[in-house]
């Protein structure tokens, strides 16, 4: 299952979502004969397309079959229930922060992703709050970070949310109660439709629609795997062959 799952994902890095099976088995590091086996066995089961031309075989995801996306989903729900089970700061907050988008949006919401996950990965928290016996500064004086320090508190969401209003001061009143006592987050959120990022993927000047897909994929998918990569493939879909 894994090797299906990377190979599906393999197709999301090209701006046309056309690989031929060479390119597949050298962009994964695996044999060819490897590649060449699983891929007809995806396109057996209606999960990737193939088109012959000249001695090479194109390969595209088919966006048409439900299983696609669940695919896709898999996978990204594994890298983030990994990033969840991790004993750290970040993964609180991220915890938190899924139950929270999930209760307060219910079924208006179609994906909720955490966009600076590198940096935020490496939010610690402070010793002062690890450690009490450390003076705390005055109430009255925020504490200065750079916006470069690894550790500056700050979380970005990109929320896809069919029409609704969005209940922004209570959520943000909500985040920033997952952060130590010491740190005051920054907090930002970009709310779109569904409609609005299928948009947004389907640019095709300067690859903007690409380019914007890789922004999502850096980040870290909190809920609605399958959702999300539903839209991701309508998107690919006018991409091919």
């Amino acid at each position: 299952m894994q090797l299906t799952i990377q190979l599906a994902e393999a197709f999301l890095d090209q701006p046309t979502g056309v690989l031929s099976i060479h390119q597949v088995a050298k962009k994964l590091g695996i044999p060819y004969g490897t590649a060449y086996n699983r891929i007809h066995q995806m396109g057996e089961l209606g999960l990737i397309d193939i088109v012959p031309q000249g001695k090479a075989k194109l390969c595209a995801l088919n966006p048409t079959n439900p299983m696609t996306a669940s695919i896709l989903a898999m996978g990204a729900a594994q890298a983030t229930q990994r990033f969840l089970r991790e004993d750290t700061l970040p993964a609180r907050i991220a915890t938190n922060t899924r139950l929270l988008f999930e209760e307060a949006l219910s079924e208006h919401l179609h994906g909720a992703i955490l966009l600076n996950l590198q940096a935020f990965s490496r939010l610690k928290t402070p010793e002062n709050d690890l450690n009490p016996s450390i003076e705390a500064p005055d109430a009255g004086s925020p504490i200065e970070l750079s916006e470069d320090d690894p550790a500056s508190p700050s979380l970005d969401m990109f929320v896809v949310l069919s029409p609704c209003d969005f209940p922004e001061s209570r959520i943000k009143t909500a985040l920033q109660t997952y952060f130590p006592p010491s740190l005051q987050p920054r907090v930002t959120h970009m709310v779109v439709t569904p409609l609005t990022l299928l948009g947004m993927l389907h640019e095709r000047e300067n690859e903007a629609g690409h380019s914007a897909f890789q922004m999502l994929r850096r980040g870290l998918i909190l809920t609605g795997f399958e959702r999300f990569f539903s839209i991701v493939l309508k998107a690919f879909a006018t991409r091919r062959f």
